[in-house]
């Protein structure tokens, strides 16, 4: 760890209080993490090839929202794009596509991240240009009341479709969704208190009539340095790296961030079940159980592979014993996820069944859950479940910007690489009996929340 220096460039002088190296998982060269005397982060990934990804992240999404400002994260993300002082609403997007690059952004609960994938190009001209342009858009976006829209009456949609109606469009298309529908119904049974119960995209009723100086505001106490990370990926120099991210994201005001701390969200006594209904043709089933924060890396890491023993892949126990094995079965599919985020985590099990077996395929889903408690993943499933989740590993930093979107995860729920770089490590020290553990605290049928949707 070197600390302490100081990079002197043209106009700028950038002092940069940390700076470390950072192995990785199948990279021979070691990353750079530096933190600038401003907090915003820099992570400078070597990898050999024509392709760099710029990628910024910044730490606040709807968790860091209320009921009155609901959505105004996301809504936020499509309003980076409309343009800065120095480039016009349409610029940031034709220049950099006229130069090859993809460009793209996201909303979660706990992070915003914005993504520029692009050939390096002459000299690493292109990729400089690119650097300029995000960073720009980052630090100065205009936000122009022109492009945000009048407030309206959501009923209606008004004639002249800004971005308010792009993104209520948005929300109304979900309320078709019967999965997003299950989703939302499971997150307010599992999250009563915390604001993860909220979706992402928002109400309609919010994104039509939020004020631009409320959306500015928010804009203004998020987006500050200390509560950014920026992560470039390619093959470049990265000490010269550091310093031309630095160069570029030149912060006119700094103001500190303080996240909130909420109060823990403790699994229900006993099972909470739904039971909605939408004009379908097959019905939906969804099992929810709630999961450790992301600083418990190794119960977060152990239900990674509960996960994928339980439900992920046709040699799973799910497909095997629901969908293979049981005669007359009512599932079309069926399978199991893990999404973990900052504070806490979900394990879902799901179904796609026959209209009229909603409950029968409820009951299937409980008892195959139930039943790891009994019966806690066999070695051999224990090896298949590594062997998949390191294959899955390995295969996302094949490419720049997948290396960078696993990094900024882990930036973004822990301040720091951890969940990259101890993955593989702690993924093979698990033990079958670290595994019954984790099953029987995390996934005891008495803390299920449940939904179905039926016909």
């Amino acid at each position: 760890m070197m600390m302490g220096r100081m990079l002197l460039l043209p106009e700028v002088v950038v002092n940069i209080t940390r700076t470390e190296q950072v192995s990785l998982p199948y990279l021979d060269h070691a990353a750079w993490w530096a933190t600038l005397d401003n907090g915003h982060q820099i992570f400078v990934v070597p990898k050999p090839g024509e392709v760099v990804h710029l990628h910024t992240v910044v730490r606040t999404g709807s968790v860091n929202e209320t009921d009155e400002n609901t959505g105004i994260s996301h809504f936020l993300e499509h309003l980076m794009f409309k343009g800065t002082a120095r480039f016009p609403v349409g610029a940031f997007d034709r220049i950099l596509e006229g130069i090859g690059a993809r460009i793209n952004a996201s909303t979660s609960r706990d992070w915003t991240q914005y993504f520029v994938t692009l050939p390096r190009g002459p000299h690493g001209q292109d990729y400089r240009r690119a650097l300029d342009l995000h960073a720009d858009m980052l630090l100065h976006a205009a936000l122009p009341d022109e492009e945000i829209g009048p407030p309206f009456d959501p009923a209606e949609l008004p004639a002249e479709k800004r971005e308010r109606a792009v993104v209520i469009e948005e929300i109304k298309m979900g309320r078709d969704n019967p999965w997003r529908q299950a989703i939302q119904c499971l997150t307010e049974a599992l999250y009563p208190h915390h604001p993860y119960r909220r979706e992402v995209i928002g109400t309609a009723e919010v994104i039509a009539a939020i004020p631009r100086d409320v959306i500015a505001d928010y804009y203004h106490t998020w987006y500050q340095p200390s509560n950014m990370v920026t992560i470039v990926t390619g093959e470049l120099d990265p000490e010269a790296t550091i310093g031309d991210v630095a160069h570029h994201f030149q912060f006119t005001q700094q103001t500190p961030v303080r996240h909130p701390v909420f109060p823990r969200e403790y699994p229900r006594e006993q099972p909470c079940v739904t039971h909605l209904t939408m004009p379908l043709n097959v019905a939906y089933v969804v099992l929810g159980f709630l999961g450790p924060p992301s600083r418990d890396l190794r119960a977060s890491i152990g239900l990674d592979v509960l996960s994928l023993t339980l439900g992920e892949g046709l040699s799973s126990r799910l497909h095997q014993h629901l969908v293979e094995q049981l005669p007359d079965t009512p599932f079309f599919d069926v399978g199991s996820t893990h999404w973990a985020y900052r504070d806490s985590s979900n394990v879902l099990g799901y179904g796609v069944v026959r209209p009229d077996a909603a409950e029968q395929a409820f009951t299937l889903l409980r008892d195959e859950i139930d039943a790891l408690q009994r019966t806690p993943p066999l070695p051999e499933e224990i090896d298949k479940a590594v062997t998949r989740l390191e294959a899955q590993f390995a295969a996302q930093a094949e490419t720049a910007s997948g290396l960078s979107v696993v990094i900024a995860d882990s930036m973004a729920r822990l301040n720091d690489p951890s969940n990259y770089t101890d993955y593989l490590s702690i993924l093979h020290s698990l033990t079958r009996d670290d595994l019954a553990a984790y099953a029987a605290q995390y996934l005891p049928i008495a803390h299920l929340c449940a939904v179905t949707i039926a016909p």
